[in-house]
């Protein structure tokens, strides 16, 4: 029978290991572990990394979002909140000439129950005050100011290039 004392089982090494500095600094083979991924994951652990970078320009959704000193429910913060984040959104759809299909409102409570709405429409959007809008009804349709908020945010995607349309002459 092998002398299997000089082994680590997988157990050991589990409880050994909980976080990215201690493979790091686990000075034992990993593939008693994880297989051939073992030493792999070492170098990863160690930042060596030789892959490509992948660096797609295409964007998917934008978004804001504003954790409060406080919690609060006063409709004026929120308003305000929603107004400004709907701005930086409005510029951030300008400067990429995109126009948004999806509104979507995240809440957090003070126990960190996070909920998210969102709504799809068929005219893509590009104003701030089309995007508030649909904020301000998503928080509302859904109730979720039902308490304090510890979070609010606001976002957009399901992202295209606007399409122009003719207006027809009366």
């Amino acid at each position: 029978m092998p002398d299997t004392s000089t082994y680590a089982s997988s157990t050991d090494i589990c409880s050994t290991i909980a976080t990215v500095g201690d493979l790091q600094d686990y000075p034992g083979d990993l593939r008693a572990l994880i297989g051939s991924f073992g030493p792999k994951l070492k170098q990863f652990a160690m930042g060596e990394d030789d892959r490509p970078l992948e660096l797609g320009d295409e964007i998917k959704s934008i978004s804001g979002e504003e954790t409060f000193l406080k919690d609060t429910e006063d409709r004026k913060v929120l308003r305000v909140c929603l107004k400004e984040q709907a701005a930086d959104i409005e510029q951030r759809l300008k400067h990429r000439r995109l126009g948004a299909h999806t509104v979507q409102v995240k809440v957090r409570y003070s126990d960190f129950t996070t909920l998210t709405r969102q709504i799809s429409v068929e005219e893509p959007l590009t104003e701030a005050a089309e995007v508030y809008r649909l904020g301000c009804f998503l928080l509302g349709r859904e109730r979720l100011v039902s308490r304090p908020l510890r979070l609010l945010g606001l976002g957009v995607s399901n992202l295209r290039e606007p399409t122009s349309r003719q207006l027809a002459l009366l």
